[in-house]
């Protein structure tokens, strides 16, 4: 995206708005907008596409939902388009400390404790892409320009979007296009999302014996193992480390790595899973954190990774995307403000601060958990490494507290 001067020449709104970036959080919120009587476009080239083989079956990037991601998704008709095969419910959630022995903290989660049927599902990056591709194809009032965005510039309180395609002119911007997000940099908003000097590294792997809908998460010795269940006998790993030791393990071929993850001290995967077997190979992606500390102005709204990026430990990242459009779908869901709204147009500004509070409230917080928790499990001081564990342990013993603690992950 190239950057432009603001442009002197009157120019009239085309639509209601246009969302930049064609990623899940762009394209459900182009769809809420949509529903609710709005003409959007969705500007972005279409991301590369996944395709399954007999080497990778899976995408290797994938999605623990949320209650409140699963409810969104099911208002917009969306949720059952998603192919059986390629949901995974997750009834159970075991989370280990870095202790050995009885000295390591353990934390478990049922869904029966919880009154729900699963906790969480898993889904795949590129199912869920699909889907929502396919809605915004039906339903009216949604334009989607496959383009990347060529320049922004903005005049008499409307944005014009250039791209090869066409030029657009709307009063509101939502920039959904990620944690680098070009967009949020030219409107002005732009902030300094922090690095971790770390990576995720993820492969999926076939396992010999049944996960039974289990997801299990390791912290050692600095980093944070995560393993998915799939599908069938498969699971996905993100193995979250340090840089340099991210550097290392992407060296290993996939049947070294399966044998470094069974080696991880304290995990003992082998009882767990049995053989692992890599299906394709192994990536990495960055972790960064941060929260901007404005979300709205000058008719730019930054939504999802533009707006907040939290480290996946928790998986919450894709969920406080989805939160975002679901806060705004419920803006819009009061008829007298849906009046007010579209006599005012939507860049009205009393409508997205009193989002932007609400979502600030919600994400901030989880920012500062996983980011704690990140940091609490780096500290290597005397008795720091006795007491996060014993906190787990204790914390494992409460019921009525760890079903409250379940109860807001999901949401």
């Amino acid at each position: 995206m190239t950057t432009t001067t603001l442009s002197d020449a009157n120019s009239s709104p085309d639509l209601d708005a246009a969302v930049i970036g064609c990623g899940v959080v762009g394209l459900v919120a182009a769809l809420v907008l949509a529903s609710n009587g709005f003409r959007v476009a969705v500007v972005g080239a279409r991301p590369p596409q996944f395709t399954a083989s007999p080497g990778q079956r899976f995408d290797p990037r994938v999605f623990a939902l949320s209650h409140r991601s699963q409810r969104v998704l099911d208002k917009l008709r969306v949720w059952d388009n998603l192919p059986s095969e390629k949901v995974q419910p997750v009834h159970e959630m075991q989370v280990w400390g870095d202790g050995r022995g009885e000295n390591q903290g353990f934390l478990r989660f049922n869904s029966n404790d919880t009154g729900v049927d699963s906790l969480t599902w898993i889904v795949e990056q590129s199912s869920l892409f699909e889907v929502l591709l396919a809605a915004i194809r039906f339903q009216p009032g949604i334009e989607w320009i496959n383009e990347p965005v060529d320049g922004l510039s903005r005049s008499h309180n409307v944005w014009s979007v250039v791209t090869r395609q066409k030029t657009l002119n709307t009063p509101l911007l939502i920039a959904a296009d990620g944690a680098q997000s070009a967009t949020r940099r030219q409107a002005g908003l732009d902030y300094e999302v922090q690095d971790y000097s770390a990576e995720g590294v993820v492969c999926t792997f076939k396992i010999e014996k049944p996960h039974h809908g289990v997801a299990r998460q390791w912290f050692v010795d600095q980093t944070v193992l995560a393993m998915l269940p799939l599908p069938g006998p498969f699971v996905s790993m993100v193995w979250s480390m340090p840089l340099s030791a991210s550097q290392r393990t992407m060296q290993l071929s996939a049947e070294s790595l399966a044998e470094a993850v069974l080696r991880v001290p304290g995990a003992d995967l082998n009882d767990h899973y049995g053989k692992l077997s890599p299906c394709g190979k192994s990536f990495a992606f960055p972790l960064r954190h941060g929260v901007a500390p404005v979300w709205f102005n000058n008719g730019v709204v930054l939504m999802g990774d533009a707006a907040h990026v939290v480290h996946p430990l928790a998986g919450q990242g894709l969920n406080l995307g989805l939160e975002d459009a679901a806060e705004l779908a419920g803006l819009l869901a009061s008829r007298k403000r849906l009046l007010a709204v579209q006599r005012l147009g939507l860049a009205d500004e009393q409508l997205w601060q009193a989002w932007e509070r609400r979502r600030k409230a919600a994400c901030t917080p989880v920012h500062f958990m996983t980011d704690g928790l990140h940091n609490l499990f780096r500290i290597d001081l005397p008795g720091v490494h006795w007491a996060r564990n014993q906190g787990m342990q204790v914390l494992n013993r409460i019921p009525m507290l760890k079903r409250w603690l379940s109860q807001q992950a999901m949401r």
